[in-house]
């Protein structure tokens, strides 16, 4: 999906937000870029307020791997999100992301699920031009290292059902770039680098996933889903590592990537110690064109 030129996909945010886990220390965001590389917009809760994602050029969708093009609605898509520890989304093809929304790190728990909306969770509403290019949903995300670490979702619009994290054929790519809150996360170019590489699928899987997986357990990892977003939580724990997040739907899901290939403890969705990357974070998550619904069934 390209980005209308002078369209912008606004995020709706009420008070602050960052990214996080237990650290009660506050850090810097970084507003998204999109189109060609960039980088810009304020940190959540700084001044000005709003992050604001920009879009870039119009244009024809690539055709890339994939070929299947986002349904053909004229309606806008409403996004909320959040993330255990940072995220950011956007639309493209199988071999370039068009645009790139979010960039948005959250170092305190209350940054990722307190209510209102962007108290915890940030609402985004793309456009409906913006929504209709391109042929998957991409996810970017990566997480401290401590407490847990996953990212939840639902995207929807009117005259289709909703799209969430943890439902349906999503698959990942495991970069090992080791990302932190703090950084600011990858740039567009980054990310598109990520991508090339993990459709080459030659990388390590020492230190990656190897290339795109999906939710099937093997060798390499697989995505893995976690608790719904219907269960409030004391201490994390396996099963029940995350509160509620705000306004999310109870049958979205948490997301992560399962770097274990036959894990018998912990949760994927917690931080097992260390200070190495285990997790091989930053991810890339994508959903293809053909998995993401249109008008339902009359």
């Amino acid at each position: 999906m390209r980005f209308v030129v002078l369209a912008l996909v606004v995020p709706l945010l009420v008070g602050t937000a960052a990214c996080g886990s237990e650290d009660p220390e506050s850090h810097g965001v970084t507003g998204g870029s999109g189109g060609a590389s960039g980088a810009g917009g304020t940190s959540k809760g700084g001044a000005g307020g709003a992050i604001i994602p920009q879009g870039g050029a119009s244009g024809a969708a690539g055709t890339g791997a994939g070929g299947t093009a986002m349904p053909d609605l004229d309606t806008e898509v409403n996004v909320i999100i959040t993330a255990d520890n940072a995220y950011g989304f956007g639309y493209g093809t199988g071999i370039e992301l068009l645009n790139y929304f979010g960039g948005v790190e959250n170092p305190r728990s209350q940054d990722i699920f307190s209510c209102p909306v962007g108290m915890g969770p940030e609402s985004y509403v793309v456009p409906a031009g913006s929504a209709n290019e391109g042929e998957y949903l991409y996810i970017i995300a990566y997480a401290d290292k401590s407490t847990t670490q996953g990212v939840i979702a639902k995207f929807f619009r009117e005259g289709a059902l909703a799209v969430f994290t943890g439902n349906g054929n999503w698959q990942v790519c495991a970069t090992g770039e080791d990302r932190d809150p703090g950084d600011g996360g990858p740039t567009l170019d980054e990310i598109n680098e990520q991508l090339a590489i993990c459709n080459n699928g030659t990388s390590s899987t020492n230190t990656t996933s190897g290339g795109w997986i999906g939710v099937t357990a093997s060798a390499r990892g697989n995505v893995v889903f976690g608790e719904d977003n219907s269960t409030d939580r004391g201490t994390p724990m396996p099963g029940n590592e995350f509160l509620i997040a705000c306004d999310i739907d109870a049958e979205a899901r948490w997301m992560w990537y399962e770097w274990e290939q036959n894990r018998t403890s912990g949760s994927p969705f917690m931080w097992p110690g260390g200070s190495s990357n285990v997790t091989k974070d930053f991810l890339i998550f994508r959903l293809g064109a053909e998995f993401i619904p249109g008008e339902p069934p009359r």
